[in-house]
């Protein structure tokens, strides 16, 4: 293994339990301010989440998404936690449901600041969570068609 790829240990953690425990070589996160990059001997870091999407590259190979909106990571010995408000595997995500969560967002009131600062907010979480919904059917699209295209 290049010595860029040391692994480290990665753990996310929801309210709802563990969706990931494994070895991995690179995670990119967003999170409050900007998007994260972590690798294996990195400087500690505690840092607010973000909302958008969650890449773990396992020592195994391959890699995996997840949908992520809101919580704490956390970087040491080696080690990254993440302690996730929502969490969801991209696999997971189903297009309808995604595109309806827009539609009630965009029918939310936003009469006083509070009510479209919160509609904006669900705005945001439900378009990003239909955009990694609708790149994931597009690459299963391709695979099914058997074309690059």
């Amino acid at each position: 293994m290049p010595p860029y790829k040391r692994p480290f240990r990665c753990e996310i953690l929801t309210p709802l339990g563990s969706r990931c425990a494994c070895d991995a070589v690179s995670v990119m996160f967003p999170a409050m301010d900007g998007q994260y990059g972590v690798m294996g001997g990195r400087t500690p870091l505690v840092t607010m989440l973000g909302v958008g999407v969650l890449s773990v590259e396992p020592v195994k190979g391959g890699s995996q998404e997840f949908f992520l909106a809101g919580g704490f990571a956390t970087v040491r010995e080696n080690t990254l936690i993440v302690l996730a408000d929502e969490c969801q595997a991209a696999s997971d995500i189903d297009r309808e449901e995604a595109w309806e969560a827009i539609s009630q967002a965009r029918a939310m009131p936003d009469e006083t600041d509070e009510q479209f600062e919160a509609r904006c907010e669900a705005l945001d979480l439900a378009r990003k969570r239909f955009a990694l919904a609708q790149s994931k059917g597009a690459g299963r699209r391709q695979r099914e068609s058997g074309s690059d295209a």
